[in-house]
């Protein structure tokens, strides 16, 4: 998977839990630049986007993300990696 593949479900992840398909996203932007992204919506992003993309992601370290371009490589970075048994 791509990066570019990564941005595209992320960005389908965050429009499909917000529940707004026309909601901008840009890498440099934060959940609070972002109208409905609360803490809720935040472990739901999550678990869409390790749907979409056979991820899995430590929710703690997730928060850590500054940015949702950080977020999007955070994801990247575990694309494809199945959860540990």
């Amino acid at each position: 998977m791509t990066r570019d593949d990564v941005w595209k479900a992320l960005v389908e992840a965050i429009r499909e839990e917000l529940d707004d398909p026309n909601v901008a996203v840009e890498p440099a932007m934060t959940a609070a630049d972002i109208p409905g992204w609360d803490s809720l919506a935040h472990v739901r992003i999550v678990m869409n986007v390790e749907d979409r993309t056979d991820g899995v992601i430590a929710m703690k370290a997730t928060y850590r993300a500054a940015t949702v371009g950080e977020l999007a490589e955070m994801v990247f970075r575990s694309a494809g990696k199945a959860a540990p048994t």
